[in-house]
């Protein structure tokens, strides 16, 4: 089943910022259009996320996007931060790495320092995920221990809080130590990459971590690697750069949407204007406490949403729901753990379409910040066809090689579910030199995912694995296969 190209999301063609964005990012990390791609609406996330609400029934969403990228070694991974860091620099948007540390570096800690007269006095020193600022953590395997010690355990459990709703009571770290109680809220965004570890994907299954974040998992191989090779030779002494948007430029959008989403913030809220919000210091809690509120309260005169927006969002949920269609039931219990995480992220990056699409409208003519602006079906459905392909391959991964419970399933040997699938079907003689015992591949296919209890995204992925045992030809238009081979 081919995928589409990053050139042929409808965003993309729509939004000539997303475009520039990844094809500068593409200079640095090559053949990675996907993750560069949510990498932009982690950066607009950050950048907006003082000002944005989502409202959920009794909840808030908050514009953050978590990205858990993994990948083999040496594919772009590390490297793409490179680009992302100086995006973020240019944008004046905070940013920080995690290697390593102790739980009170990350939720902060008390330090005792003794003045003039030599009296000792106690002062509370912020932890890395206090706060707002992007955080990379470019070794995230360590986050994926089978047996984790103690401290690794508080990682995860911190870092989990730190992607709750921002202004939620669950969003706030508490740690107790003998000097007092730290609190900690935070507002990180978190940009996390690895490769796949043994045991990684049960890990998945069984950590709240990855039902918080985006996960994304790519597929290499040796033909993708050379492909990089080749590409990045071509950079030597050559000036690839000329036909591409500078870091300073694109950060430039960040920073527009960072401004317009504040004066429409304060345009659509009769109880706060630009010099009450400043006068509201985010380092104390009580004022900090105002400026959510008052950004709540706001959210529903900010944004509007149009006729075919629910009718679009129904549709979405229904085609990430088909992805399941004819799998294990006991396995589809686990892949569907995602999707309230796939629904939160489709209504967070059609918010963030609406909001490119309302920077460019500000440029080309008559703009009125006191205006509702309006999220449609259209945003929806651009939003979706990404995280469709997201989803996707998420679930050709887990579904692929799975281990459930303690005992992993027996695999039925590759040559073996084929040839019950080609007995399923009806042969044909196309005559002519071809002869007989061909099988249209749509009914293999179909044969195949029905007697494996496999998903159609899965089946597509086992054929192409399995390519080489088969002859293909077409017909009046009609492929047709031929069993060639006797074994893997």
């Amino acid at each position: 089943m081919a995928r589409r190209t990053w050139r042929q999301y409808s965003a993309v063609k729509r939004y000539p910022i997303l475009r520039d964005y990844i094809e500068r990012f593409n200079k640095t990390s090559f053949f990675n259009e996907l993750p560069g791609l949510l990498s932009f609406f982690y950066l607009q996330g950050q950048a907006v996320v003082d000002y944005v609400r989502i409202p959920v029934w009794a909840s808030c969403l908050d514009p953050r996007f978590h990205v858990f990228w993994i990948q083999p070694t040496r594919s772009g991974k590390s490297i793409s931060w490179e680009f992302i860091g100086e995006v973020a620099k240019h944008a004046n948007l905070d940013a920080d790495i995690f290697t390593s540390g102790t739980d009170a570096g990350l939720i902060g800690s008390f330090k005792q320092y003794k003045d003039e007269d030599g009296n000792f006095y106690t002062e509370e020193t912020p932890g890395l995920l206090n706060g707002k600022k992007l955080l990379n953590f470019d070794e995230g395997s360590v986050l994926l221990q089978p047996n984790p010690k103690q401290f690794f355990q508080e990682v995860i459990i911190y870092l989990q809080q730190s992607m709750n709703p921002v202004g939620s009571p669950s969003n706030t770290l508490t740690k107790h130590m003998k000097d007092g109680k730290i609190e900690t809220e935070s507002r990180t965004s978190h940009w996390i990459t690895t490769f796949p570890p043994a045991g990684v994907k049960e890990y998945v299954l069984t950590k709240g971590l990855f039902q918080r974040v985006l996960l994304m998992f790519c597929h290499w191989d040796n033909d993708m690697r050379m492909a990089v090779s080749k590409k990045r030779m071509q950079g030597l002494w050559s000036d690839e750069m000329q036909d591409v948007r500078s870091t300073e430029d694109l950060a430039r959008h960040f920073r527009e949407v960072e401004a317009m989403v504040r004066e429409h913030l304060f345009a659509s809220s009769p109880h706060v204007d630009a010099v009450m919000w400043e006068d509201l210091d985010e380092n104390i809690k009580e004022e900090r406490q105002e400026r959510e509120r008052i950004v709540r309260a706001s959210a529903l005169n900010m944004f509007q949403k149009s006729r075919d927006f629910d009718p679009a969002v129904d549709s979405a949920i229904e085609e990430f729901y088909r992805l399941v269609q004819g799998m294990d039931d006991q396995l589809s219990d686990v892949i569907l753990s995602f999707m309230p995480n796939i629904e939160n992220y489709l209504n967070i990056m059609a918010t963030h379409l609406l909001l490119i699409e309302m920077n460019e409208n500000k440029k080309e003519g008559p703009y009125d910040p006191s205006d509702a602006w309006v999220i449609t079906g259209d945003h929806i459905d651009m939003a979706m066809e990404i995280l469709y392909d997201v989803y996707e391959r998420l679930i050709v991964w887990l579904e692929s090689d799975l281990e459930l419970g303690a005992a992993k399933a027996e695999k039925i040997a590759k040559t073996d579910a084929w040839t019950k699938a080609l007995e399923a079907c009806k042969d044909y003689d196309l005559g002519d030199h071809r002869g007989d015992g061909w099988k249209r591949k749509k009914d293999l296919l179909r044969a195949y995912g029905r007697l494996q209890d496999r998903s159609t995204p899965v089946v597509y992925n086992h054929y192409k694995e399995s390519r080489a045992l088969f002859k293909e030809t077409k017909m009046s238009g009609i492929p047709y296969v031929r069993w060639i081979g006797d074994g893997l």
